[in-house]
């Protein structure tokens, strides 16, 4: 009996020291839990301070209607730390994501507001047009554990054409669209993205002597407008079917050239 009463005392005492572990692990856990909500909270302040910097460094310049000085070094250095800043205070999250329970039958308006709100620093950085998967998983990163569904982000996005129109006058307009390419895939883009902008690029790059050799691959025109692969197909296929480039799918994959079809004299 003693061996059994002491096995069934070292479980007890085991027990109890399990316990003690995940009542003290809990605790860590929820002190960390308050202070990432204290520096998301300090985060968005920052990022707000930031963006009002810049804007204003943005309009004194063209506020006299002259001509700005070139930048000196330092101003230059300025400006690259509180670009980097400014990402970095991007990656921190979002202060307080809205949801269901808080926002009740406004929570799709209250969404697409701060997923407009979101998104517009987040284009700027990645050449102004961006995959709506990608959206969906950055935007549901930056909420930490509130996560929505697909359906939720489309939803969301879809609601920016009344906020474009002035439908929803006490809103902002939002800084982004939804497009849909001809194949069917959906993006988000900047409003100031311009689409003639992005063809004229592409123009160029099949003009070089290089391009007109060889053509330019999708990971070419990629790494020139700052976009995802996916993005370049897309803007490679829209240019095709304006008639300005003509493909070659071969063996080493599939380029594109110049189209001197449209301008040949026959």
């Amino acid at each position: 009996m003693a061996g059994v009463g002491g096995i069934l005392r070292r479980e007890a005492e085991q027990k109890q020291a399990t316990d003690r572990s995940l009542q003290e692990a809990f605790a860590d856990l929820n002190a960390l839990m308050a202070k990432a909500s204290e520096m998301v909270k300090l985060a968005e302040r920052m990022r707000q301070k930031v963006q009002q910097q810049q804007q204003q460094q943005q309009g004194g310049s063209t506020a006299s209607g002259e001509m700005a000085p070139s930048p000196s070094s330092s101003s230059s250095s300025a400006v690259a730390s509180s670009e980097e800043l400014l990402d970095l205070l991007l990656q921190m999250g979002i202060e307080s994501p809205v949801t269901k329970e808080t926002a009740g039958a406004l929570y799709h308006r209250q969404l697409s507001r701060e997923l407009a709100d979101f998104i517009g620093p987040v284009l700027e950085k990645t050449g102004g047009t961006m995959l709506l998967v990608d959206v969906y998983c950055i935007f549901n990163r930056a909420r930490g554990t509130e996560l929505i569904s697909p359906d939720d982000l489309l939803k969301a996005c879809s609601l920016w054409s009344s906020f474009n129109s002035g439908a929803a006058s006490l809103t902002l307009p939002s800084p982004a669209i939804l497009r849909r390419f001809d194949s069917g895939i959906l993006v988000v883009q900047l409003k100031t993205h311009s689409d003639e902008h992005v063809t004229r690029k592409i123009q160029e790059m099949v003009s070089t002597n290089e391009a007109l050799r060889f053509g330019v691959s999708i990971a070419d025109v990629a790494q020139a407008l700052g976009v995802s692969p996916a993005v370049a197909k897309e803007e490679l296929l829209a240019a095709e079917g304006k008639g300005l480039l003509c493909r070659d799918d071969a063996a080493d994959g599939l380029r594109f050239f110049q189209n001197f079809f449209a301008t040949a004299q026959i």
